[in-house]
C-alpha cells in the first residue's frame, strides 16, 4: 500500500503540479523590473519626438532670435535717422553711398551673429537629447537584463533559505552537543 501511495505521489508531483514559476515572488520581480525597463523605453521614445520637433525647428523663431533681430533693427532704423540727418547742403553721394554701405554691412554682420548662435543652440539642444535618450535606452537595456536574471531566481532563493535553515540546525546541534 504504500509503495502505491508512493507512485501516486510521484505521478501527481510530475504530471499535475510543475516547477512554480511564482516561487518567492520571481515572476513579480521579473515584471516589475521589466515594468520599469518598459518606462525607460517610453521615456526614450519621448525625447525621441522632442529631437525630431528641436530639428523641425525654425532658428530664427525663437525668443533669443527674434529679439536680437529686433535689436539689430532698432539700431538700423537709428542709423538710418542719423543719415537722413546729415543730408543736407554740404552732403556729398559718396557719403550717402558709404553711410548705407555701413549700414547694411552692420545689419549683415548682426543676421550673421543671430544665425550662428541659433543654430549653434539648437545643435546643443539636440545633442543634449540625444544624451539623455543614450542614458534611457541604458537604462533599458539594465533593467531588461535584469528581468531576464530574474528567471529561475525563485529556486536560488529556496535553496538559499534551506542552505540558512540547514545551518541554523548545525549551529544548534552543536551548541546542544556542547551544554551535554
Amino acid at each position: 500500500m504504500k509503495l502505491l501511495k508512493l507512485i501516486w505521489k510521484v505521478f501527481v508531483n510530475a504530471y499535475f503540479t510543475s516547477a512554480d514559476p511564482n516561487l518567492f515572488g520571481a515572476t513579480k520581480r521579473r515584471k516589475a523590473k521589466q515594468n520599469i525597463a518598459n518606462e525607460y523605453k517610453a521615456m526614450a521614445q519621448d525625447t525621441e519626438g522632442q529631437i525630431q520637433d528641436v530639428m523641425s525647428q525654425n532658428p530664427f523663431e525663437s525668443a533669443g532670435a527674434k529679439a536680437a533681430m529686433a535689436k539689430a533693427s532698432f539700431g538700423a532704423k537709428q542709423m538710418q535717422n542719423r543719415m537722413f540727418n546729415t543730408m543736407g547742403a554740404g552732403a556729398t553721394p559718396e557719403a550717402m553711398v558709404a553711410m548705407q554701405g555701413a549700414t547694411n554691412q552692420a545689419l549683415g554682420s548682426t543676421a550673421g551673429n543671430i544665425a550662428a548662435g541659433a543654430e549653434a543652440n539648437k545643435e546643443n539642444k539636440i545633442n543634449n537629447l540625444n544624451s539623455l535618450k543614450t542614458q534611457q535606452m541604458g537604462m533599458y537595456g539594465e533593467q531588461s537584463n535584469a528581468a531576464e536574471a530574474e528567471r529561475g531566481s525563485g529556486w536560488n532563493t529556496l535553496f538559499e533559505g534551506i542552505k540558512a535553515v540547514g545551518s541554523l540546525a548545525s549551529g544548534a546541534g552543536q551548541a546542544a552537543g556542547a551544554l551535554l
